[in-house]
């Protein structure tokens, strides 16, 4: 092979690599900060349930251990939790509060988890937004999940925390409102004359009967999965 023949063949090569990486650039600059976080912890995420196959029928509680580890630093736990309360969060003490916030962690972190995990032979695709956010420090992120020829959408809430740093404060899967619908239980629950207006028994009550929401996607429905949550948590403290 001459000189010229090997110039032509590194000429083309390095114009290869340079319109990959200029492909690979455009896709992640179609991306706001926000998308992008969605985007990469979804496949982390995928990639864990992916791990998670080979030992998920016999040990549950690692694997939502494993997931809550990958969502605390995304998700806005405490804020979540406190949105939930709503009007009811100034009644409740701060021991009654950090009791109700990691009650509520671990039914999100299940039904989040079982959500992707039935979909996770499909695809899964953040949207990007065609139009700019109305607030620099507010953003909502598309998702959708495709199977079976059939689109799940995904709407996270975002906002951007004092360190820099976005965090979902919200999440509807398949049109049903995360944060509204645990809302909307809580306050059920505070008005149910059976816990007789006792905050530590509503609390408790509430975190034994919520378990999963249904989210319309195969996933378990509410209260199936009290239990396994609960283990879930007592396995978190233990490590």
């Amino acid at each position: 092979m001459n000189s010229r023949n090997i110039r032509n063949g590194y000429n083309i090569l390095t114009a290869l690599v340079v319109a990959l990486l200029t492909l690979a650039t455009s896709a992640s600059a179609q991306m706001n900060e926000a998308e992008m976080l969605v985007d990469r912890t979804t496949g982390e995420m995928l990639t864990l349930i992916d791990e998670a196959k080979s030992y998920v029928d016999e040990d549950p509680e690692r694997f939502y251990v494993a997931v809550e580890a990958l969502l605390n630093p995304v998700i806005d736990f405490p804020r979540f939790a406190r949105s939930v309360m709503a009007a009811y969060y100034k009644r409740a003490t701060p021991e009654q509060r950090e009791r109700f916030a990691e009650g509520f962690k671990w039914s999100l972190v299940r039904t989040y988890a079982l959500a992707l995990t039935e979909f996770n032979d499909g695809g899964v695709t953040v949207v990007p937004s065609d139009r700019p956010p109305q607030r620099p420090d507010r953003a909502s992120v598309k998702q959708e999940i495709r199977s079976s020829g059939e689109i799940y959408p995904v709407i996270y809430s975002m906002s951007r925390s004092p360190d820099g740093e976005w965090r979902v404060q919200n999440i509807i899967i398949n049109g049903i409102n995360m944060g509204l619908t645990y809302r909307n239980q809580f306050a059920s629950a505070v008005n149910d004359p059976a816990y007789g207006g006792d905050m530590d028994r509503i609390i408790d009550g509430w975190v034994a009967s919520i378990g999963t929401i249904e989210t319309g996607t195969g996933g378990a429905t509410a209260g199936d999965s009290a239990q396994s949550t609960d283990q879930a948590a007592q396995g978190a403290s233990r490590s």
